[in-house]
């Protein structure tokens, strides 16, 4: 220790001079002891401040570290909510077709797209979405598809007499990367105006693995 290094250099300097003196060069031995022991000072002062820099380093590492601790600590927040976010009618259309939820509500994470209507998952977990469905047609068949990556996973379809609603929702085991999306049955209709009837939702209840924020 530093204590321990100041005793050492002041019984050097102590013998250097005794010695020096003993052996007939007083004067000489004096200077010679004094400007040794003024090196080792200057030596033990470098040592000192070495030490406290280091100690301002470990400090500073340690606050960091329990900084990135807290921080993997945290759950992620991943969360959705868009509707259509338009003003009349959605379809019917020949073809199934991708529903774009372009008005976002919510959407902690930036997980869903609203611009191309997809929910990927940034991190592998259990997720819970949930969807609902209008059509104030007559005589039209409404129905929407919910689909994870390529495959189909939920189907809901009415035959809409005028003013029609549904919604449905489910559990989703995902892994990082995973998408999911919407689309329009062919040959079915939807309609949407600023009250969005047409919501699609989704957040994280929980994932598995630790987590880097």
């Amino acid at each position: 220790t530093i204590r321990v290094s100041v005793l050492l250099v002041l019984l050097f300097c102590l013998s250097g001079a005794s010695t020096q003196a003993e052996s007939g060069g007083a004067d000489q031995g004096l200077e010679t002891s004094g400007q040794t022991c003024g090196d080792f000072w200057d030596e033990l002062r470098a040592l000192r401040d070495m030490v406290v820099e280091q100690r301002v380093e470990l400090r500073n590492t340690k606050a960091e570290l329990q900084t990135q601790k807290d921080k993997a600590a945290e759950p992620m927040k991943i969360a959705f909510s868009a509707g259509l976010g338009v003003s009349g009618k959605v379809g019917p259309f020949n073809t199934e077709t991708p529903l774009v939820y372009s008005r976002e509500v919510t959407n902690i994470g930036g997980a869903y797209n609203p611009l191309t209507g997809i929910f990927t998952a940034t991190v592998k977990g259990v997720y819970y979405f949930r969807f609902s469905a209008f059509s104030n047609a007559n005589g039209e068949v409404m129905a929407v598809n919910l689909y994870h990556d390529s495959q189909r996973i939920l189907h809901n379809s009415e035959w809409a007499t005028g003013n029609n609603f549904f919604s449905n929702a489910l559990i989703l085991q995902l892994e990082q990367g995973s998408v999911v999306h919407m689309r329009l049955q062919a040959d079915s209709g939807l309609y949407d105006d600023p009250n969005s009837w047409n919501i699609f939702s989704g957040f994280l209840l929980y994932s598995p693995m630790p987590l880097q924020s």
